[in-house]
Parts: C-alpha cells; sequence; structure tokens
C-alpha cells in the first residue's frame, strides 16, 4: 500500500507522454514501444512490449513521494539483493548508467521513471481478501518459505548497514505511532467515534514507549520492504519472488514479518502460519526471543498504519473495505494492547460537555479550567497532549511533566518501586536516602539538608514555620503580585489571585522592578528606588511590633511577568531582610531545576543562596512530590524542637521517582537544551514581536518564556493575550497567560522539548499574532 494522493492529479494520458519520453534514454524508440497499463492505485505500472525483446515493466512513481535519493536508494538495495542471488525485480539502467529517469511533469514536479524486467510465469502468493475471509489455501510450507526469503533481505540490510535506507522515510516509533504516522492519522477516520479515537490513542501512545525502549540495534533495525503483503510475494517455478519496494526504509526487522501475517489473523490457520514463517526465517538469520517481545507492539502499528492509509481516502472504495474489515482487528488488537497497559481505561468515554457537566455536579463551578471551551484530556506523552476526540496538541505550558509527560523512566521506577516497598518514612529505606543525596549535591554549600513534602504549598507553609520560630517574628515580605501556595498561611500572603482570607497584617507586599517598565529610570536609579520600597516595608513590620521572619519570592517573578529584574536587586532584597534578622526563602517551584538554563536553581542568576529553597511540581514530573532544602543548623534546631514528620512525604516510591527525574535531568541534558533552545527562542520572538504592533516585551529565558500582547498605545492588553492563546490552541499549541494585566503569554514547556516542536510552538506563536494584528 502507498500513502498519498498526489500523483492523482497526473492524467493517464500525462502518464504515458512522461514514460515515452524516457523510453529513449534506456535507448529503445517511443515509436516502437506498446504500453499497457497494469496498475494504477498510486504509482503507473505498464507492461512495456517492444518488437524483437522480452518485456518489460515499467514504474512511473507518484511524485512529491520519494526525492530522486531516495529513489536511487531503492534501486541500489535492490541491485544489491540481484546480485546476492536474491529473488527480487532486476533493475535495468539507462545507456548512461543511471537506475531511473526524471522528468518534469505539467506542474514542474520531478517525477521519477524505472524500469525492470518483467517477471512471466508467476503469480500472487494470495491476496488480502484470502487472508481476511479465511479462504486462503496457502499451507505453512508456504509461509517457511516466506520467512527464510524476508530472512535474506535482513541479512543483506545488516550487511549494508544504515546506509542502506539513508534518506528514506523511517518505520520507527515516530513513523509508526508520532505526530506525523508515514501513512496518515489512524484516529482521522469519519468512522471513529470518542470512545475509539481515545483506545487507539492510547494503545499507540504505549505501543510508541515501547519501541523507543525497543531501541535500534543492528541486529534489529534496519533497511525493510514493510510492505509485504500477498500481494507483493509472487510464486514462480524458481521460487519466492518479492515485488514493490515503494515503501523501503529503515524499520523494525520483525516489522516485515508482523506485516506478512497481518492479513492472515482472522485465518483458521494463523498459528500454523506464524509458527511456519518463524521457523523459516530463523533457518537463515537468528531471531532472538527478546526480539519477538515487540510483536504485539507492531502489529497494533501495523493495523493503525492502514486505519491511516484509509483516513487518507475516506469514502474511497479501498478506505471502505479497511474500515469495514480491518477496523475491528485492530479496535480487539489496540483493546488487548491497552489491557496490559498501568493506565485506566473506562469502558465508555464521556463527550467534552458531558465530562463538564459531571465535574460540575461532582467539584464544582468554581475550579477554574483553561479556555474558552476546555479540553477533556485522554492521554500524554512527552510534549503532546491527546484530547478525548483524538486530537493531538503541542504542550507549550506545563512544568509538571518536567521530563516529558509518562517519561517512560519515571513510570518504570514508580511502578517497580511499589510492587517492592512502599511506606513512610519512619522505616529505614534505602530509596529515601539516596534520592536525598542526589538531590542534596545539585545545591551549593551550605544547603546540605531536605525536609520531604508533598507540594510547593506544603514546602512553603514548612519553610515559614521554620523562619518565624527562627527568628521569633511573624512578617514576610512578597511581591505585590504572587501566588505561593493554597494554605492558610499562605492565603494570607497571596496578593496574585482572589483570598477571603485578605492580606494578613503581617505581610507587607513589595514591588518589584522590571527594566522592560523603567518610567524613564536608569538601572541603578530603579535598583535604588525599588530596594528603598523594601526598607520601608522592613521599617512599617519592626515599628507594628511584628518584626521580619522571611521574604518569600519566585527567582524568575513569573507570576509577576517574568520580570527583568535590574541587576543586584535580589542581591540588595537580600542583604536587607538578612540585616533586619529575617530569612531569605526562595520558592524554586517555578524556577528550579534547569529550567532557566543557566542554573539549576533560579537563585543562582542572582548570586545569592537563600536560607531555604522550596520546591514542588518539576520535582516528581506528576508524582506529589516537593521539598525544603537547608542548612545542617536550622534542620537541627527546628527539629530538636518539633517532631516533624510527613507521612507520603519521602516515601519508596516517591523517591525512585525523584531520583529518575534528576537521573533524566542528567543523562539527556536537559538544561544545557533548555539553554541553547532558550537562546534560540528569544532571538526568535524578538523577530516575531518586532513585526506586530501587539507585541510588546519579550520575556523569559531557557524553558520559560513569553512576550506581553498590548494595544497600539502600548497599555495592556488582556483580551489580546487571550484571543493570542485561543487561537494557539485551535492550532494545535497549548500554552497560557500571567501577569498583573493578564498580558503576558506564559510559555513553559516540559524539558524535553526539541527544536522541531520549538518551530511548531514559535510558528504557532507568529500565525496567532498575525491574525491578532489583521483582526484589530
Amino acid at each position: 500500500m502507498e500513502t498519498t494522493l498526489d500523483l492523482r492529479s497526473i492524467t493517464a494520458q500525462e502518464a504515458e507522454r512522461l514514460v515515452a519520453g524516457a523510453l529513449g534514454s534506456y535507448g529503445i524508440p517511443a515509436a516502437e514501444a506498446t504500453l499497457e497499463l497494469i496498475k494504477h492505485r498510486e504509482n503507473f505500472v505498464y507492461r512495456l512490449r517492444v518488437p524483437g525483446c522480452p518485456d518489460l515493466a515499467v514504474r512511473l512513481h507518484r511524485p512529491g513521494l520519494h526525492n530522486d535519493e531516495e529513489i536511487h536508494a531503492e534501486m541500489a538495495f535492490l541491485g544489491a539483493a540481484a546480485a546476492r542471488g536474491i529473488m527480487v525485480p532486476r533493475v535495468l539502467p539507462t545507456l548512461d548508467g543511471r537506475l531511473f529517469v526524471s522528468e518534469l511533469d505539467r506542474f514542474g514536479r520531478s517525477v521519477q521513471i524505472d524500469l525492470q524486467e518483467w517477471i512471466t510465469e508467476s503469480t500472487t502468493l494470495g491476496s488480502i481478501d484470502e487472508g481476511l475471509f479465511g479462504t486462503s489455501t496457502l499451507g505453512p510450507e508456504d509461509f517457511r518459505n516466506l520467512g527464510a526469503t524476508i530472512a535474506r533481505l535482513h541479512v543483506l540490510a545488516e550487511e549494508l548497514g544504515p546506509e542502506a535506507g539513508a534518506g528514506r522515510s523511517a518505520w520507527d516509533s515516530e513513523g509508526l505511532t508520532g505526530a506525523a504516522p508515514l501513512w496518515g492519522d489512524p484516529l482521522a477516520g469519519s468512522v471513529l467515534d470518542a470512545s475509539q479515537r481515545v483506545l487507539l490513542r492510547t494503545a499507540l501512545d504505549r505501543a510508541g514507549r515501547k519501541l523507543e525502549e525497543h531501541g535500534k540495534a543492528p541486529d534489529r533495525y534496519g533497511a525493510i520492504h514493510a510492505d509485504f503483503t500477498p500481494e507483493n510475494v509472487l510464486t514462480s517455478p524458481d521460487g519466492l519472488r518479492v515485488i514493490d519496494f515503494d515503501d523501503f526504509g529503515p524499520g523494525y526487522f520483525l516489522f516485515d514479518l508482523v506485516t506478512a501475517l497481518f492479513f492472515f489473523q482472522p485465518h483458521p490457520e494463523y498459528p500454523a502460519y506464524r509458527e511456519a514463517l518463524l521457523r523459516g526465517y530463523g533457518s537463515v538469520r537468528e531471531l532472538p526471543p527478546e526480539h519477538l517481545e515487540l510483536w504485539d507492539t507492531l502489529r497494533l502499528a501495523r493495523g493503525a498504519s492502514y486505519l491511516g492509509w484509509a483516513a487518507a481516502r475516506d469514502g474511497q472504495d479501498d478506505a471502505r473495505f479497511i474500515f469495514e474489515n480491518v477496523l475491528p482487528l485492530v479496535l480487539r488488537l489496540a483493546a488487548d494492547y491497552a489491557k496490559d497497559s498501568p493506565t485506566l481505561i473506562s469502558e465508555t468515554v464521556s463527550t467534552t460537555d458531558e465530562l463538564l457537566a459531571r465535574r460540575f455536579a461532582t467539584v464544582g463551578r468554581h475550579s477554574p479550567l483553561f479556555y474558552a471551551q476546555p479540553i477533556a484530556l485522554a492521554s500524554a506523552e512527552g510534549v503532546w497532549l491527546t484530547d478525548t476526540e483524538g486530537r493531538r496538541y503541542l504542550d507549550g505550558y506545563n512544568n509538571v511533566p518536567h521530563v516529558g509527560h509518562c517519561n517512560p523512566r519515571v513510570v518504570a521506577a514508580a511502578c517497580a518501586q511499589a510492587k517492592v516497598l512502599n511506606l513512610h518514612s519512619r522505616y529505614l529505606n534505602e530509596p529515601m536516602v539516596a534520592y536525598a543525596e542526589k538531590l542534596l549535591s545539585c545545591f551549593p554549600a551550605p544547603l546540605d539538608k531536605v525536609f520531604f513534602t508533598n507540594s510547593g504549598s506544603e514546602s512553603n507553609e514548612l519553610a515559614l514555620r521554620i523562619a518565624r520560630q527562627h527568628t521569633g517574628a511573624r512578617g514576610v515580605l512578597v511581591s505585590d503580585f504572587s501566588y505561593h501556595g493554597n494554605t492558610s498561611s499562605l492565603a494570607e500572603l497571596t496578593t496574585g489571585l482572589i483570598t477571603r482570607e485578605g492580606l494578613g497584617e503581617h505581610v507587607r507586599p513589595i514591588r518589584i522592578p522590571d527594566l522592560e517598565h523603567a518610567g524613564g529610570l536608569a538601572e541603578d536609579e530603579l535598583t535604588a528606588d525599588a530596594l528603598a520600597e523594601v526598607d520601608a516595608a522592613i521599617d512599617s513590620l519592626r515599628a507594628a511590633g511584628i518584626g521580619l521572619s522571611a521574604v518569600l519570592f519566585d527567582p524568575l517573578f513569573s507570576t509577576e511577568g517574568l520580570n527583568r529584574v535590574p541587576r543586584g536587586y535580589v542581591a540588595g532584597l537580600a542583604d536587607r531582610v538578612h540585616a533586619a534578622g529575617g530569612m531569605v526563602i526562595a520558592d524554586e517551584v517555578q524556577s528550579g531545576f534547569g529550567r532557566s538554563g543557566d542554573a539549576m536553581w533560579g537563585f543562582e542568576l542572582h548570586g545569592i543562596v537563600p536560607d531555604l529553597a522550596t520546591l514542588g511540581k518539576p520535582m516528581g514530573n506528576g508524582h506529589p512530590l516537593g521539598g525544603v532544602v537547608t542548612t545542617a543548623a536550622l534542620l537541627d534546631e527546628f527539629g530538636s524542637h518539633n517532631m516533624y514528620f510527613n507521612t507520603f512525604a519521602g516515601s519508596p516510591v516517591s523517591a525512585a521517582t525523584g531520583l529518575a527525574v534528576l537521573q533524566e535531568m542528567e543523562d539527556r541534558s536537559l538544561m544545557a537544551n533548555a539553554g541553547d533552545l532558550g537562546a534560540d527562542i528569544q532571538l526568535r520572538l524578538r523577530e516575531l514581536a518586532s513585526a506586530s504592533p501587539a507585541a510588546g516585551a519579550v520575556k523569559g529565558r531557557g524553558l520559560f518564556f513569553g512576550v506581553e500582547i498590548v494595544r497600539p498605545d502600548g497599555s495592556p492588553w488582556a483580551e489580546g493575550a487571550k484571543a493570542v492563546i485561543e487561537h494557539m490552541k485551535a492550532n494545535g499549541v497549548l500554552v497560557s497567560r500571567i501577569g498583573p494585566d493578564d498580558n503576558v503569554l506564559k510559555m513553559r514547556p516540559p524539558m524535553v522539548i526539541g527544536r522541531t516542536e520549538t518551530d511548531l510552538l514559535l510558528e504557532a506563536f507568529g500565525a496567532a499574532l498575525r491574525h491578532l494584528d489583521n483582526a484589530a
């Protein structure tokens, strides 16, 4: 099977003209040749007759699928196979030694034409229909021979190495289960309902992770045929001959075996066919048991590829055949595959409206949801989210899945530990201690002790408690637009959200200076003015008899709108707090774990070391895990006066999860990735902003970045920011907004995002800006 419909725009008359024009390169007079059209599904295939010469096969490849380099790779592989006695079509070179001819069609596209020997006295091994309907009369011996034939091709592929399929589309995890599968989106068929899309997406996401884990070692991955249907194998007196290498490319060797049997699964002899196929393959080339573990994964992926092929041709007879006869089989495969997944899949899936009504009936209407029309999510992987309708979204917002949604290493670590031991911290266990050691190794001296918690809110609550007890004071400095958690104590110092508690009488909000809005002041003047406000706030607490216990701030000042603070401000703030007897608490929930790309922790960006650093969200990649990192002196002081323990914090499963996050960061150099991508993102955001009157200052660093959306007079434009977010969502990219005026776009993707995905994000942002400009 092939994938696109581009060739259908070429008429039969034009195709024959192009072929006739190419014949001269082979020394064949077009006037003496007769062309008989044999097949036109997508490629044109002709039987060429010339008086006094053996008949030949002519293929005119559909435009746009393969370039000349890719066609050459296919022809070269066929030549190498024929040279080794493998029965494949023999390619005829042109008079000057080329393996094919390129002509231009009326659209100016390159169209490749090649000649091969015409195979006589042969018939197809069988048909798809005979396999699906159980009417095939093939015996096990036929499949044993087929297995041996496939193995001989794989021996050749392994011998030739990666060069054999160089440049061809790859049948790997991305090509089979990713965002843009080679044969089309399997979820796009109009006959699929919401629950079927969720089932398929969930199963395919798991299959993709399995393929990634399997790897691409040369004994299991190389050049493959990729379309071993029974129609693409001919029987002849000399044995089996393989034809139609149009989908040839790099892939899993096992994929060819799965494909050879796929349409025979309903056949009563399927078990015998499979045993014979594997036995025949094993007679030529070793097939280790661990490779066969991928059978069900590739069987699902193969089936999904047929659904994608049909979806691209919805309404055509071939597509109807696939949906009627193959879709039920693939849905059964997906259901069986998903049963082995730790993900719970409901037997029924609500529509978005139904799910929203159920949520309102249980959770109420006051828990906020993103977007004018909320998204009902079903699954996620890496930087991609999938809703209940099967639509995929690029996650440009969430920092909770720090090392990617459903990260295989993190999931495996949590599951493995849960099967062995999970209880609270009052029992000695290795995972908790090992994680504490690894985590603390990421901090500068004298931060060498850790309290574990379950969330950022718990972490900040505990840090404030430690500060109050150490200083004997209650006063807290926070920014004038911030959020640090949802406990009662934190609600009293929340300035960025509505809380009924209101601002506590012991709290003093301070303005965080922003060089983008300096009001004409020079940097040193802006710093001096802001620090004078800090002095006044401290004096106010002292005058009220409250005193200062701590300042609590996010080093990236994210809720505030990613303010670009002047140099020396944060250090000056810390110095003044210490001079007043207070403690410095750095809330690293947003800025920590390498997100800035320049430092592991946000406080390091300002050249300070806090007394306490609080951790949350990204620490466990979605698992509830938090912490307070401090000094030995503070931990001992607090611990000697309080019997502090936390039932779930630091459990073996939590520790194993957190350790896996750190290992992923280290092994994949994710902080460096944030730095490299962040520098490019800043440049490109500035380019986009310079071209749009609605774009103001570019904010952030690393993989936490944003842009102010402004009116023509430069004033904040909240509705404009909302319109950009909704436009990006409609185009499959999720972001949000922040800032006191709700006009700063908030883009904070998982740290595993790559350049391809950031390109998509920036393209979507650019399109949204243009749409906003045109609508204004």
